[in-house]
């Protein structure tokens, strides 16, 4: 019989970059140029597991989809200048994204992130000929918690969302993995360890722990 081809998708904030606490900072920064009265301690729950545009609409409800989008890339842009001095890939990816490449394991990212963002952390990070293709923010109708983004990854690497392994940090992408019928793998460098097992009990807190668990997959 016939060995499944199997792939992996890989969202990106949290999981290729550990960048949370840099759009924390170009959100305050943001938000006090727009006077929007945003505390760093409720930041997890008014901004993270969000996209730009839903964040902005509930705080200007009359503002038009133009001037939404406008504050988005400017936010975007300050988070860009603000991160790329120190901008790092997460520990371990390369040695993952080198081994599933060796293994000719199919590789997508899937972000809610506009395309500009995940540009950069590709390039930045020079890691984009590891990918067959990415998707971003826009792509597809739903955003994640919808599994429109992952369903349409898997049907660009042309394979069944059941045989797609995805990498996530966040509760919101974990259930559009789940809801999109794929194979979910958390790691912990965002959210708590409890709110990630609601979606999935594969929970790591490395790359080479997740190395091991998808080339161990019977």
């Amino acid at each position: 019989m016939k060995k499944e081809k199997f792939g992996v998708l890989f969202d990106m904030d949290g999981v290729i970059i550990n960048n949370n606490d840099w759009h924390v900072k170009s959100w305050m920064k943001f938000a006090q140029q727009l006077g929007i009265p945003l505390k760093e301690e409720e930041f997890s729950l008014r901004v993270f597991g969000k996209t730009n545009e839903e964040i902005l609409e509930h705080a200007f409800p009359h503002s038009s989809k133009d001037q939404i989008l406008t504050w988005s890339l400017e936010k975007e842009t300050i988070y860009r200048d603000m991160y790329r001095p120190h901008f790092q890939l997460a520990e371990g990816l390369v040695s993952l994204l080198t081994k599933l490449s060796e293994n000719n394991y199919p590789m997508a990212v899937a972000s809610n992130a506009p395309k500009v963002n995940v540009d950069f952390a590709l390039d930045e990070g020079k890691i984009r000929h590891f990918f067959q293709t990415y998707l971003y923010f826009g792509l597809v109708s739903r955003p994640k918690p919808a599994p429109d983004i992952y369903l349409e990854a898997a049907n660009l690497l042309g394979l069944k969302p059941k045989n797609c392994f995805v990498i996530e940090d966040s509760p919101t992408g974990l259930r559009a993995a789940v809801d999109a019928g794929c194979l979910p793998i958390a790691i912990g460098s965002t959210f708590e360890r409890a709110e990630l097992l609601e979606y999935t009990p594969h929970v790591f807190d490395t790359f080479q722990e997740i190395e091991s668990y998808i080339f161990n997959f019977a």
